[in-house]
């Protein structure tokens, strides 16, 4: 099938940013916003969510400007160009490069995170390995289709994604001290700038629209699409961690592995007719899980594709062969102790590719647009 550009429609572009960002860390959230901020810790996600706003903008503005582009295609463009294209390509090298290799360490760390999950609530007696390894071969199965496909799966499962947002603040509204959120007062702002550094990390995935808005339909509305995406998803951070806070306190997240798991568990209390209201919330999540890793493993390999000009051919074929590294790479951390120092390691590498390379590409082509304008103005005079 060849791969038709310009079919993903404005809802369509919401499903997807929002099943990008939303997925492993959810789970570990309220813990990792309160560790320094305390009863605060709700502040965390929210001003994490203010900081993916300037690439979010960054973004917007490059693909008006390159309409039915991605990134791929019109980064040389802005720096080298229309005259000094190859110095372009050259110079786009360096940052292609960091945006592929993010993308394969976030991929790996996210299937980890979803085997450490599973290993540890549900298939208890199940090797991590095989966990893991299911993921690559139901995600693998995306990868061998045009993008089409990919789309439509995230609209499929999107709805149900409002499911645990709509739910979890009700079922712990039983459990909840709400005390537990006093004093509003912040004590560092150090600790805060950290604790919204470290949870920037939630909201990755929105780096993954420099290749979806280039393949947007024409007159999607591409920035209501990013606005209400991100919204959403700060939105839903945000009641995660105070609904976390007002049942068990910051203290006792500190103890919890899979605290957002536990305060859905407290639901049992609440006389609703499911007895185990865990079991269905882990189901969603790992629908959740599924769309982000699978988004992101899919824009890797497609972004490959474009990168080298290649067809659906070599995509079907780089597909499988990048899941033997990447398997490697999820196995890496010996323990749950190391998986969460690599994945706060990766959180300061992410800096790189989803908020300084947008960013600096908008920056380049604003001045790029103004020259242009102005000599435009002056031949205008002239005449």
């Amino acid at each position: 099938m060849e791969n038709q550009r310009g079919s993903i429609s404005t809802w369509q572009l919401i499903a997807i940013l929002i099943s990008s960002m939303i997925g492993v860390g959810i789970l570990t959230l309220p813990r990792t916003a309160t560790t320094q901020m305390q009863e605060m810790g709700w502040l965390g996600p929210l001003i994490g969510g203010l900081i993916a706003v300037i690439p979010l903008m960054s973004i917007i503005y490059l693909s008006k400007q390159y309409p039915g582009l991605t990134f791929v295609e019109y980064a040389p463009l802005i720096f080298g160009g229309k005259r000094h294209q190859t110095w372009g390509k050259i110079l786009h090298f360096p940052w292609i490069l960091a945006y592929l290799l993010f993308q394969f360490l976030n991929t790996g760390m996210v299937a980890r995170g979803f085997g450490e999950v599973i290993v540890t609530t549900v298939l208890l007696d199940t090797p991590l390995e095989v966990i893991v390894l299911t993921l690559f071969m139901i995600v693998l199965y995306l990868c061998m289709h045009e993008f089409e496909v990919l789309v439509r799966v995230n609209e499929l499962l999107f709805p149900i994604m409002f499911v645990p947002i709509l739910i979890i603040p009700y079922v712990t509204i039983n459990s909840a001290s709400w005390y537990n959120l006093l004093p509003l007062h912040i004590d560092s702002w150090k600790g805060t700038a950290e604790t919204a550094i470290g949870t920037f990390t939630m909201y990755t995935g929105f780096e993954l629209m420099m290749i979806y808005f280039g393949l947007a339909m024409p007159g999607a509305r591409i920035a209501l699409a990013t606005w209400g995406g991100l919204s959403f998803t700060v939105v839903s951070y945000v009641l995660t961690v105070a609904a976390g806070i007002v049942v068990f306190g910051y203290e006792e997240l500190q103890h919890l592995i899979w605290p957002t798991l536990e305060m859905v568990k407290t639901a049992q209390r609440t006389g609703w007719f499911l007895e185990r209201m865990e079991s269905a919330f882990l189901t969603i999540w790992m629908a959740s899980v599924f769309t982000t890793f699978g988004n992101m493993y899919y824009t890797m390999i497609y972004a490959t594709r474009l990168w080298l000009k290649k067809g659906i051919r070599f995509q079907r074929i780089a597909a499988p062969v990048f899941i033997i590294p990447l398997f490697y790479v999820s196995l890496g951390p010996q323990n749950i102790v190391e998986f969460f120092a690599y994945a706060q390691k990766l959180t300061y590498f992410s800096y790189l590719p989803t908020v300084l390379f947008p960013t600096l590409l908008a920056v380049i082509q604003l001045f790029r647009a103004r020259g242009a304008h102005a000599v435009a103005d002056d031949k205008k005079g002239g005449t």
